[in-house]
């Protein structure tokens, strides 16, 4: 793939979650993609009061003849019996799915059908399917989520999970390229695995910017379990009428997976040189962690099946990561600990809480991950190894004290926020500070040193969106060839784990020099 490069001062918390792409209204377009069909109906006695437009090629009706008319002038009394008492038992929270087989002009019809009951109506997607396929597809698939579901089990870390993942996710649905993909603290995306074939490009390792999975784009996620578009050159169907008749508003389309797709985004996937895609989110303790996301270069529409067992397998996914990302956080809390203990009893044992913390083993550097620390106090400065000289100490205790940091404060790249300290970047790009008595600019730093990053984007994440002269309609970038950037004053992050070890340390700390002094 072609490459570029950039070498430029940037930080990785710089802003590309586009507040222009996340403010267009997604779910509310009036049209869905064409490979099913969707109902609109009353909640009263389930009348088809809206329906989209392929829906009289489906059905070999005149839309006429459907519109305002019951659902069971359609239906089996069995199977309009039990899909109204299932609307009606669900508090108008869940996706039910049903098999239903409608009577046309006297001759059954098979559908797939999925029945979101809403407040004020109900929508019902239908997909016409094969009856005497659909137990032997599923016992099959059901085997091989076992067996995937082994081989998550076994694996031993977060890489290795994400990489089963998206093997066996290209296996199971014969996509061209499966990538699995982690959103960063600020919504940038980075392909962590990928299964592909060779003729498809390569994103292992590149970074997406936020603007690609605007914030509205992410929030539906939580309505629908996977986004399947089988080919970007589909013709939208609307919905007639345009107006929903009872709410008088467009049909909010949220939990409809046949919802169309916005234009840019189409054009998102041609300049990716692909016809189909299929996401999947990954979602751990409530939140976007990341998305499996599935190309094709030719049109593929997965049954109603293999994408069910899809949203099975993705939750399985999603468990396996935060059970791996749990046991990454235990191991380091408990190595965390284990230094934590025997420094209390240094610290305890001591003559001054300066020699518990900086000499002997372990000391501040091993628990918090130092490569220099530095104590203020008192009027003297005690250094441990490598920091700023003494003046550049103390100036930086006087910047922390004017700008109120009275407790924990700690930054990955501390030269962009204090520019004077841009001189010792080498030492100093990554600041802990420890307050013991901010008012008289009294602290505990510790310091890690520049780390030079060279981030891979998947095109210029600075040219994600180009707009035209109406401020108004915009492109996706059109080309997706490395585009590298050097990240300079940055440190290596400062870990959750060690922020609250740090704070624990600053209590025993303040402890100890109320004992002194008393």
């Amino acid at each position: 793939m072609e490459k570029t490069t950039a070498t430029v001062n940037v930080t990785m918390d710089k802003n590309y979650d586009s507040e222009f792409c996340g403010s267009i209204p997604l779910h509310l377009v009036n049209l869905i993609q064409p490979h099913g069909v969707l109902l609109v109906l009353d909640t009263v006695d389930l009348r088809i009061m809206q329906a989209s437009e392929n829906v009289v090629q489906h059905f070999s009706m005149e839309m006429d003849s459907l519109l305002e008319k019951p659902l069971s002038q359609f239906l089996p009394e069995n199977q309009y019996s039990d899909l109204k008492a299932k609307v009606e038992s669900q508090g108008f929270k869940d996706k039910i799915p049903f098999s239903l087989t409608f009577l046309l002009q006297g001759q059954p019809k098979h559908f797939t059908a999925l029945v979101h009951p809403k407040e004020a109506y109900v929508l019902v997607e239908l997909e016409e399917n094969d009856p005497d396929s659909t137990e032997a597809s599923f016992i099959g698939l059901y085997q091989q989520i076992k067996y995937v579901t082994g081989l998550l089990k076994q694996a031993g870390t977060t890489q290795e999970v994400a990489d089963i993942a998206a093997t066996e996710v290209k296996k199971l649905t014969s996509f061209d390229r499966v990538l699995l993909y982690q959103f960063d603290p600020q919504w940038n995306g980075i392909v962590i695995a990928q299964a592909k074939e060779p003729d498809m490009d390569d994103y292992m390792d590149l970074r997406f910017p936020a603007s690609d999975v605007p914030k509205q784009a992410r929030d539906l996620y939580f309505s629908n379990p996977y986004r399947l578009i089988p080919t970007r050159s589909y013709e939208p169907v609307r919905l007639i009428p345009i107006i929903n008749p009872m709410t008088q508003r467009f049909t909010d389309l949220s939990d409809c997976n046949l919802r169309s797709v916005a234009t840019v985004h189409l054009e998102y996937l041609a300049n990716l040189n692909v016809m189909a895609s299929m996401s999947l989110p990954l979602i751990i303790e409530n939140k976007l962690w990341g998305l499996v996301s599935c190309h094709n270069k030719t049109p593929i529409c997965l049954n109603y099946e293999q994408r069910s067992s899809l949203e099975l397998l993705s939750g399985i996914i999603s468990a396996q990561l935060a059970g791996k990302e749990r046991e990454k956080t235990i191991l380091l809390r408990a190595g965390l600990h284990s230094i934590h203990a025997q420094l209390l009893e240094q610290l305890y044992r001591g003559a001054s809480f300066t020699d518990g913390l900086l000499s002997g083993s372990p000391n501040i550097l091993q628990l918090l991950g130092l490569t220099g620390a530095a104590v203020l106090y008192d009027g003297n400065v005690w250094t441990s190894g490598e920091t700023p000289d003494k003046e550049e100490l103390k100036k930086l205790a006087g910047w922390l004290r004017r700008n109120k940091s009275d407790k924990l404060i700690a930054t990955d790249r501390l030269p962009h926020q204090y520019a004077q300290s841009q001189e010792y970047k080498e030492l100093a790009s990554g600041l802990i500070a420890l307050a013991i008595n901010a008012d008289q600019g009294e602290y505990i730093l510790g310091f890690r040193p520049e780390v030079l990053q060279t981030v891979s984007w998947g095109g210029n994440p600075n040219q994600a969106i180009q707009m035209e002269a109406d401020g108004k309609s915009y492109h996706p970038r059109n080309s997706f060839a490395t585009y590298q950037e050097t990240v300079k004053f940055t440190s290596l992050p400062w870990e959750p784990e060690v922020l609250d070890a740090a704070e624990v340390l600053r209590s025993a700390v303040l402890e100890k020099i109320i004992k002194e002094k008393y």
